[in-house]
């Protein structure tokens, strides 16, 4: 996943607040032909994103609506935006 941070110290403590590493400083990747960084992520890669959670922790959030899915997909389809949000604190 790939984020803005003003300094080291604040994309460290959301790192730490999703329960990830971090790798250092880097470039966005190069973007797919629709030019977009993908929007929702399938569910094994979005419990990886949010520190390896499980099945029923995901499915839990969605349901709560900490989390959002892409309507209208048969798969579950949980957006970017939504786990970014997750991974923030409450202010």
């Amino acid at each position: 996943m790939f984020f803005d941070a003003e300094t080291r110290e604040e994309a460290t403590a959301f790192v730490v607040r999703c329960g990830a590493g971090l790798e250092g400083e880097s470039t966005r990747p190069e973007q797919s032909d629709s030019g977009a960084v993908p929007e929702a992520y399938d569910e094994k890669t979005a419990r990886r994103m949010l520190g390896n959670i499980s099945r029923s922790t995901l499915y839990r959030d969605l349901a709560r609506g900490r989390l959002d899915r892409v309507p209208g997909t048969r798969s579950i389809l949980v957006t970017r935006r939504s786990i970014e949000r997750r991974c923030r604190p409450a202010s």
